[in-house]
């Protein structure tokens, strides 16, 4: 199980569950991994705890910093004390998804940013986005981001509004600015295709606007 290293405590994963009454995909967290099982939060939904039974078949899926890992487990354990967790067997091998590479270009635009928490949504920040891809976006914020925490923001582009979710890939502290702040990469998370490529688009009139201006 050489792919064990990269589960580590405290990771921000998604479970899935793909049919039932509680079909449906909910983030969690790793919270132990042993040997052969791995222990994860049990998410909640509407300030409940999802009651998925024992046996019930789940997708669990997470990242780093290069690819997406998934893999299917059945919940072995369902534990109530002192935290709701749900107790999954590790399999021997997962499945590692390639993530696309995508051009990335300059592109100063004002966003706003919600956290996504287990009771919806939170206040919402302010940031500058720094560059866009089809992937992702990175921005400055004077607001302090968790590491792999999901986000729903907002921002004017120039063919439109744009509103997605995106996960944190990385959030760092930017040492010597006043006030503080932090740069803060991520990736879109389940974004609708048709507003993948109207991004892939935008990023191409961005190119073509630098290149007349003799930029790239």
């Amino acid at each position: 199980m050489t792919y064990k290293k990269k589960l580590l405590p405290g990771l921000i994963a998604e479970l899935i569950v793909q049919e039932g009454e509680y079909e449906g995909k909910y983030r969690t967290r790793i919270e132990e991994v042993g040997e052969r099982l791995l222990s994860v939060g049990a998410p909640f939904e509407h300030g409940e705890v999802v009651p998925l039974r024992e046996g019930t078949k789940v997708k669990l899926i997470f990242w780093d910093e290069v690819s997406a890992y998934s893999f299917v487990a059945r919940i072995m354990q369902r534990i109530a004390a002192p935290i709701h967790l749900f107790v999954l067997e590790l399999p021997d091998s997962i499945l590692k998804v390639q993530r696309r590479n995508y051009v990335r270009v300059p592109a100063l635009y004002p966003i706003t940013f919600q956290t996504v928490t287990k009771e919806g949504l939170s206040d919402s920040y302010k940031g500058t986005m720094l560059d866009l891809s089809g992937g992702g976006i990175r921005f400055l914020t004077e607001e302090c981001v968790e590491n792999r925490s999901i986000l729903y923001f907002q921002v004017g582009l120039p063919n439109g509004d744009l509103r997605a979710p995106v996960l944190v890939c990385r959030a760092e502290k930017l040492e010597d600015s006043k006030p503080q702040r932090y740069c803060i990469s991520t990736e879109f998370h389940e974004i609708l295709e048709r507003d993948r490529d109207r991004v892939i688009r935008c990023v191409f009139d961005i190119q073509r606007a630098m290149r007349k201006k003799g930029l790239v």
